[in-house]
């Protein structure tokens, strides 16, 4: 399974998430910075240059400001509901 890392110690926004998971996944440039556009994309594949399976890891979460680890964690949670609801082989993590 194919791993990507990203490092969250330079993100001040929400976009910087998007922006850097949407690069790692080869998404197209129309692609939305939203949970429901990760979940169309990541979950039903066929968008991005990357389809599942891999795993995500976000590096760097505590320092963030308070607003972008909620997004984070809200999209993680998201998409793994719907890995679940769908039998996608995606695996979403955060650290420290």
């Amino acid at each position: 399974m194919r791993k990507i890392d990203l490092d969250a110690t330079n993100w001040v926004t929400v976009d910087d998430f998007y922006n850097a998971l949407l690069s790692a996944l080869g998404a197209p440039d129309w692609h939305g910075h939203n949970i429901n556009a990760l979940v169309d994309s990541m979950i039903w594949g066929e968008i991005n240059e990357l389809d599942p399976p891999y795993s995500i890891c976000v590096h760097g979460v505590t320092r963030l400001p308070n607003d972008v680890r909620d997004h984070i964690e809200l999209a993680k949670n998201s998409l793994l509901k719907a890995r679940v609801d769908n039998n996608a082989q995606i695996q979403f993590e955060t650290v420290a």
